[in-house]
């Protein structure tokens, strides 16, 4: 059901990963050579297109679970958990691959994309 009533532990993780989320993108938007430190690149370009386009796509994401969990879509917020793990997989994965990487970083990229599995299976499983 769309618009089923979320348990609390939905709420919480719901909006937990919307206020992160909102806050590294604004970060990423405000102040992007420590965000790009606490992401765990080290990234020299001659400009900050990459931190502008990962902040818009953080704070895009943080707003969509803020918004999906604000109406208690339950089924929707369970599917964009899941979706939404390929962003953290995949930032892994270039910060292990990266030749100039914070390599102590990379598990909370890992973390992440297991809290957002959990999530959406709870999120997306049928009741008995």
């Amino acid at each position: 059901m769309l618009n089923a009533t979320l348990p609390l532990w939905a709420k919480f993780i719901g909006y937990f990963f919307g206020a992160g989320l909102i806050f590294i993108g604004a970060r990423f938007l405000i102040l992007p050579e420590t965000a790009e430190l606490g992401f765990g690149l080290l990234y020299a370009q001659p400009n900050e297109s990459f931190h502008y386009i990962k902040g818009v796509r953080d704070l895009t994401s943080g707003l969509f679970f803020t918004v999906f969990t604000l109406a208690g879509w339950r089924k929707p917020l369970g599917a964009l958990f899941l979706i939404g793990s390929i962003i953290p997989v995949a930032d892994m994965i270039i910060v292990l691959t990266a030749p100039a990487a914070v390599l102590g970083t990379a598990w909370i990229h890992g973390l992440t994309a297991l809290a957002a599995w959990v999530g959406g299976y709870f999120l997306l499983r049928q009741k008995s």
